[in-house]
């Protein structure tokens, strides 16, 4: 790994993606930028992509070995859609894409390169379906997987939950797939951010559960607090952090499951 080397970003245009690439920028990282829609600002090179299509991701590695002969430092895979959107494109992007990406990208990275996926704190019991969430993240055929779960309503009626799981997943897995290579996987789970999908959340989720989180801890995050955070695990100081999740939340998930909360029911 070389400090000329870029960095990769997904969800450049807005929220916690546009932030982290800022805050990159910053400490004069040089950047390549990932997204569907153009930002208003970017210090780096951009790919305009659909991360939903195996064919999408194999042109956005195309691009990016191009713009980076010489390959790159790490990827901050922060791109995501809601669950207010079609469920076949909120696992296509959240799960396929994340995986499909870490993949091309480890191709153009060498020893001591790092990868952090954006999760969420909803997947924060992703172990009682772990065999569900490999099932499924690692099925070599997307369409087939994909249409395997066309029947099943507690997916789907529920599909950022299940693909916030699988990416918690992922990020072990792809730790251990990548550990050979030492190149380090880690993830971040946030609890609620004022992004601009906070409003497709309170729709998802439902407003009062969301708001009385953001009510709990004070408020709710800023993609600073979420940026700060990836930032740290692509620098060489948490070389010793791999396969882990951060939870960025103000102590929500923590409260949740603690007995003061028992004591409030």
């Amino acid at each position: 790994m070389s400090a000329t080397q870029p960095i990769v970003l997904t969800g450049v245009s807005s929220g916690i993606g546009a932030r982290t690439a800022q805050v990159l920028a910053e400490r004069g990282v040089p950047l390549i930028g990932i997204d569907r829609n153009a930002p208003e600002s970017f210090s780096g090179t951009f790919v305009q992509a659909d991360l939903s299509t195996q064919a999408g991701i194999d042109a956005v590695a195309a691009a990016v070995a191009e713009a980076a002969p010489q390959g790159i430092a790490g990827l901050a895979n922060i791109a995501g859609v809601p669950g207010t959107v079609p469920w076949r494109t909120v696992l296509s992007v959240n799960v396929f894409g994340v995986r499909g990406l870490v993949r091309a990208m480890a191709a153009l990275m060498d020893e001591g390169a790092a990868v952090v996926n954006l999760a969420s704190n909803v997947g924060v019991q992703w172990r009682n379906v772990k065999d569900r969430c490999a099932e499924f993240a690692l099925a070599e055929d997307q369409a087939a997987a994909l249409e395997a779960l066309a029947g099943d309503e507690e997916i789907t009626g529920e599909s950022y939950l299940f693909s916030k799981q699988c990416v918690r997943f992922l990020t072990e897995h792809l730790s251990a797939e990548l550990l050979p290579k030492r190149i380090r996987v880690n993830s971040v789970s946030p609890g609620p951010v004022s992004t601009p999908i906070l409003e497709d959340f309170k729709k998802d989720h439902g407003r009062d559960k969301v708001e009385g989180a953001g009510a709990l801890v004070g408020r709710f995050g800023e993609p600073e607090d979420i940026a700060r955070v990836i930032d740290f695990l692509l620098r060489p100081e948490s070389a010793w952090v791999n396969g882990s999740d951060i939870r960025v939340d103000g102590g929500l998930a923590a409260y949740r499951g603690s007995v003061f909360a028992a004591q409030t029911v």
